[in-house]
């Protein structure tokens, strides 16, 4: 348990004003601009800087078989050369920091990041978010949700102070940085000083803990509980279960442009990924999303920011 001292405590203070102000700040690399304040890098302001390719270059998030992928968007890519009038060329990127890597160096023009990378590319890549696979409703994402057992008695996220919180594992971003990082955030509950902690190992295993009450309370991601209803593991959620929190929309791959295309192509290339028909496509067969949708990174993106942020302190304060 932590024994605070007066030098603790306006650390502390200081620690959260600073992460506040960055989760909210532009944290761009010294080499881009951003005079309008989206958080995203400024187009060059000398028209000589601005990339006008004979050929694109399109990559997706990295998999463990991007040829796999390859054939998926193939007919993605294929429009995108006729729709933009020049050829665009796949590439199997191996791992996220090469996929940054090539679009700070001008060697990737379009593409998908996954939604834990989206940050570090805008920062350091000059990435531009511009859409994301969603449906009429907008763009499809998950939630973190605490949740509890009707017969708990917690009612509320101050309920499980004192309580044991079962995290997924050390690695879960959904299952253990996230709900870390935003009950310090928005509650101001640090772990084995406000809460004790475990591990179950999974969220099925995180859910079924809060069935047979085995936990007071679980951080998951909502997604697994739909999935485990459909499949019949657990009963209808509204017979057992209780939500005492809810995150904002956790956003999904973003697909964008370098900062640096000419201003045309980017509003072209946003545009086609816009107007691309799903119907009988390999996406369709892949996704349960039916189209790309336009997404905004300083909005979309504001809860990967703050839990960064928000990992951050907490990591500092634990002196991890």
């Amino acid at each position: 348990m932590f024994k605070k001292s007066k030098v603790f405590v306006l650390a502390a203070v200081a620690l959260v004003m600073l992460f506040s102000f960055v989760a909210g700040a532009s944290e761009l690399d010294d080499r881009y601009v951003d005079l309008d304040g989206d958080l995203l890098a400024d187009v060059p302001a000398d028209p000589k800087e601005w990339q006008d390719p004979r050929t694109l270059i399109f990559a997706y998030a990295p998999l463990e078989d991007p040829a796999v992928y390859e054939e998926v968007f193939a007919e993605f890519v294929a429009y995108l050369s006729e729709t933009l009038g020049r050829p665009v060329r796949w590439f199997g990127v191996k791992s996220y920091a090469a996929q940054v890597e090539a679009m700070r160096a001008g060697r990737l023009h379009i593409s998908g990041f996954a939604s834990g990378a989206v940050q570090d590319a805008v920062n350091t890549a000059g990435f531009i978010p511009q859409t994301a696979m969603g449906t009429e409703n907008g763009m499809i994402g998950y939630r973190m949700e605490i949740i509890v057992h009707k017969d708990s008695g917690i009612n509320s996220v101050e309920d499980l102070k004192g309580k044991t919180i079962p995290f997924v594992s050390e690695s879960s971003g959904s299952g253990y940085f996230a709900p870390r990082a935003l009950l310090y955030e928005e509650f101001d509950m640090l772990p084995n000083r406000d809460y004790d902690v475990t591990f179950s190992g999974s969220h099925e295993n995180s859910i079924l803990g809060v069935l047979h009450k085995d936990y007071v309370a679980a951080p998951v991601a909502n997604t697994v509980i739909d999935r485990m209803e459909q499949g019949g593991r657990v009963e209808d959620r509204s017979t057992w279960m209780n939500v005492i929190y809810q995150s904002p929309l956790f956003p999904v791959t973003a697909y964008g442009v370098a900062h640096n295309l000419h201003p045309e192509l980017q509003e072209a290339i946003k545009q086609a990924f816009l107007d691309f028909d799903w119907t009988g496509t390999k996406l369709k067969e892949q996704w349960e999303e039916d189209r790309f949708v336009e997404i905004d990174y300083k909005r979309d993106w504001e809860v990967q920011r703050v839990i960064r942020s928000g990992s951050a302190a907490v990591a500092e304060l634990l002196g991890e």
